[in-house]
Parts: C-alpha cells; structure tokens; sequence
C-alpha cells in the first residue's frame, strides 16, 4: 500500500500525484491531520500495530509519499472564545503531530518521500552544505549590527535580505496582510533607517541573474524548469513577487550541465533528500544555489513545462510497493 500524508489546505502539488495513482489504479490512502482532527478517519494503536478504518498499515504501507500533515489556521472553530479556540487548536494539533511523529517510527520499514527526520532543512547549514560540494553560493552573512552591514554593502555592489526561516503571512487588526517571505533589495535608505543593532538578519550578495531554475529532484534524476523572470520587472528580484492577479512569469522546460546535476546530487546525498525542490540561478557561465524545499510546490511548474514528474514519482511508488508486497 502507498500510504499519501498531506493537509487539506495549502498543498497545490498532491492532487496531480492522486490523479496519477488513480489512473493506474494504485493501492493508496490518503491520511490528512485534519482527518483525524475530526474523526473522519478511524486510528488505533494496538500492540504497536497501527490500524486506520480497520487496515492495518504497519504491515501494508511499503512507500510513504510524505507531503505535508496539517494546516492549524483550517480546522474549524471549537470554541467561541477566540483566546481559547487559538490555544486549543494549538494543542490539539500538537496531540495530532506527535500521531504524525509516530508514523515515522511505526513505519520504518517503508521508504519515505521524504524522510520527515530530513525535511526541516536549516538554510545555514544548507548553504554550508552546498559549498561543501563545489556548489557556487552567493556571498552571505547573518548579523544584528548595522556596521557589518554597511561593511558587506561595501564589499558588494548589491545586497538582498529574505527570511531564514518559512515565515508566516501576518494579519493586521486593520485587515492589512503582511507576507515577509519575499527576496528585498537593500537600500541605502533603508540602511540610514537602522538603529545601530537591530532583530538578527540574513543579507546575501545580490547575483544578477540571467536565468532562474527550479529543479525537481528524485531519485538523483533532475527534473528542469527554467523561470523567465527577466521578461518582466515584478519578478526581476523575485519569482513569486506578482504584482496583480494578471502578472505571470514564464515556465519552459530545460536542462542543466551534466557536473552541476551530479553536484546537486551529491548535495541531496548529504542531506538526506531524495526528493524535493531546488532553486538555482545563472550569471556569468556560473550556476549559483539558493536554497531546497523538500516538500516545495511541483504542480506549476512540472504542468508548465512539461516535465512529467508527478507521473514518474507514482510510477515508481507503484512499482516499489508491488515489488516488496
């Protein structure tokens, strides 16, 4: 059995996998946190076996396709107290993610895309990592001074600062929505504004890029598509910087050199990955690694140019899961 965890809302990229084990038919269940929050789906643990709706998947699931579990913000109010309906929809996912937790102990004999022991990648040590491996990185520093920015600025003609971590959109009390999750250039009156030390911050060398990829990583195969994004000056820093609902950047299918394919599978080797989604950008004949999402988003990008990579990961989970039944 294929076992698919995933949540119910924020995943744009599972449904094209589903579409693909339904054609073939496949042996698969899906399990969401918000199922087992509401009691659509049964769960029991007995004797160190693990039924769902009767089905016992520590002996059945042989290939986990690990996409996301649970998204808080959807699951439905308890309470009409907002302080208190907050704080116990905390906790109650807490309950469901040590569940989430479990799974990867009680089915370790099956293969996992990905391992959730690999999924929450440091950006840091992932650079570090990167450079390891003969991958170029842009220039970078994290600091809370606004001397050793001014410093960096000097070394570099430009400067981007973006988040470490995957930050969450923020809500005014006005209604105002604040997404802190996009690439910004570094201004000189921007610098004038900082106080001389200020919440610690990520800042990089600014590589202007002639080309911009994501590639689509499985089984040491990469999967290319390129981001036009110079076409356009909304999304010249950043890809997912849309400035309205019409502005649209272009994907076309493409390929990478032989070494920096086999250098960023060496790197995925050494994290642990063996699937997930990196971004690379090209200036000068040099490609430059910017980050890997292990569970990034997959649909726009493989329907856009073609790559046929959901229909390749379900081909191989069927394949897997017959082999070893």
């Amino acid at each position: 059995m294929i076992l698919v965890l995933t949540t119910e809302a924020g995943d744009c990229s599972h449904p094209r996998f589903v579409d693909w084990l339904n054609y073939y038919k496949a042996d698969y269940f899906i399990l969401t946190g918000e199922s087992i929050f509401e009691g659509r789906n049964k769960i029991a643990l007995i004797n160190n076996e693990l039924f769902l709706n009767d089905t016992n998947l520590t002996k059945n699931v042989k290939i986990v396709f690990n996409r996301r579990w649970l998204t808080t913000s959807e699951l439905p109010i308890i309470s009409q107290d907002k302080i208190l309906n907050t704080d116990l929809k905390i906790n109650l996912s807490r309950e469901i993610n040590e569940l989430y937790a479990f799974l990867n102990y009680n089915l370790q004999k099956a293969v996992w895309l990905p391992d959730p022991q690999s999924m929450n990648v440091n950006k840091l040590t992932v650079l570090e990592t990167a450079r390891s491996v003969a991958i170029d990185v842009p220039d970078y520093i994290v600091t809370n001074q606004k001397n050793k920015l001014i410093a960096f600025c000097s070394k570099h003609n430009r400067v981007i600062t973006k988040a470490l971590s995957n930050f969450k959109k923020l809500n005014t009390s006005d209604n105002l929505l604040i997404n802190p999750i996009y690439t910004k250039l570094i201004t000189d009156e921007l610098i004038e504004k900082l106080p001389e030390t200020f919440f610690m911050s990520f800042f990089q060398q600014y590589i202007p890029k002639e080309k911009e990829y994501r590639v689509l990583f499985f089984n040491n195969l990469c999967y290319t598509a390129e981001l036009l994004t110079q076409e356009n000056d909304f999304s010249s820093i950043d890809s997912r910087n849309i400035d309205n609902l019409m502005s649209t950047v272009r994907i076309v299918k493409s390929d990478l050199p032989d070494n920096v394919k086999e250098n960023l599978s060496i790197l995925m080797k050494k994290l642990n990955l063996n699937i997930g989604c990196i971004d690379l950008i090209k200036c000068a004949e040099k490609y430059y690694f910017l980050e890997v999402n292990p569970v990034g988003q997959i649909e726009g990008y493989s329907t856009k140019s073609n790559l046929n990579f959901e229909k390749d990961v379900v081909e191989f989970m069927i394949e897997y899961d017959k082999q070893n039944s």
